[in-house]
């Protein structure tokens, strides 16, 4: 807002047309106050002093906004764009039904696999249902105790044992497949990606031209039931999913469901990547550079925004794990620095 000078073409009955670059405006008013709805969008109130061509200007929305076909969000930093609304074509990136994901010669495995899984898998919700269950009926305990014994029971006869017999230059084939594998592992943290986005402004994602949604990934050397090996083993655990590297096969388990995929059938890709880190950063962890939470044009910190912290951007590593009927799963690691 503030004082001007102006002036306008009056077509008569209080309407006036108003030309600029911009496009054709309109207004209409009495005298001594008058409202303008501008060519470039947004209203202008002007409160004048009759005969001296002094005025009081008030403005309201943008006169510059922009169209754009990536539907760019033009707000004003009062009115920040909520995350769903700064981001266009999200992709999921998960995995095909595990009992589709199969190989050839790999089909009797997975039904032994598939029934012992389930059997674990109901032996825990009745576990459950009665331990909770024998507090207000205590027979229930009874059953609770059976669940227990069932456990133990599974566990020693409804395992899948995966043996493996290596000569010399197999097992050094072997050894060069698990042990990157292995390394990620050491890493201090492991997510595992579910979703990218492209970003629409790039202001509010600390300069970031898109973004991804991960979860905190628990990797292990352990072999999960149904299985068991006494070869080296490398899991990685989201959820109700676990992708399972064995020396020949990979496994992907969904919850009660077992896929198995020879490694001919799928393709492993390690790469580094420079990520944004909005959470603390991992003590392994390479900071590269740094950013700030809203950003101006030429990178630096957007000083209409209150409270603009810099962020760390660290450099990780990634996992891309593919195959042709629907392996699709992303792993990321702190520590890009290990021998992969």
């Amino acid at each position: 807002m503030g004082f001007r000078y102006r002036k306008s073409i009056n077509l008569g009955g209080g309407f006036k047309i108003n030309l600029s670059k911009s496009g054709v405006g309109y207004s209409w008013g009495v005298r001594g106050y008058r409202i303008t709805k501008k060519a470039g969008g947004g209203t202008r109130r002007t409160a004048s002093i009759p005969g001296t061509g002094i005025s009081y200007v008030q403005e309201t929305g943008s006169g510059k906004r922009k169209s754009n076909n990536t539907g760019r969000n033009t707000n004003t930093p009062n009115n920040v764009p909520a995350v769903d609304n700064n981001h266009y074509d999200t992709q999921e990136i998960k995995n095909a039904n595990a009992k589709t994901l199969v190989s050839e010669g790999l089909v009797d495995m997975l039904e032994s696999a598939n029934k012992a899984l389930s059997l674990w898998n109901l032996k825990n919700i009745l576990f459950w249902v009665t331990l909770i269950g024998g507090c207000a009926f205590p027979l229930l305990f009874i059953a609770t105790a059976a669940c227990i014994y069932f456990h133990f029971y599974l566990k020693k006869n409804a395992v899948i044992d995966l043996e493996y017999t290596f000569e010399d230059d197999q097992a050094t084939e072997v050894d060069e497949r698990m042990k990157p594998l292995v390394n990620i592992t050491k890493s201090k943290k492991v997510w595992w990606i579910s979703q990218t986005s492209k970003v629409i402004d790039k202001k509010y994602s600390g300069g970031a031209s898109s973004t991804i949604k991960r979860q905190v990934c628990k990797a292990s050397t352990k072999v999960p039931f149904p299985f068991s090996s006494n070869a080296q083993a490398v899991a990685f655990k989201s959820g109700k999913e676990t992708v399972l590297f064995m020396p020949d096969k990979l496994f992907i388990i969904q919850g009660s469901k077992i896929g198995a995929l020879n490694y001919s059938d799928v393709t492993t890709s390690v790469h580094g990547q420079r990520f944004i880190e909005s959470e603390a950063v991992p003590s392994d962890a390479q900071i590269v550079d740094y950013t700030w939470q809203y950003v101006n044009k030429s990178g630096g910190p957007d000083k209409r925004f209150k409270n603009n912290r810099k962020i760390p951007i660290c450099y990780y590593g990634e996992m891309e794990i593919r195959s042709a009927n629907g392996v699709n799963t992303d792993i990321m690691f702190s520590n890009p620095n290990i021998n992969i």
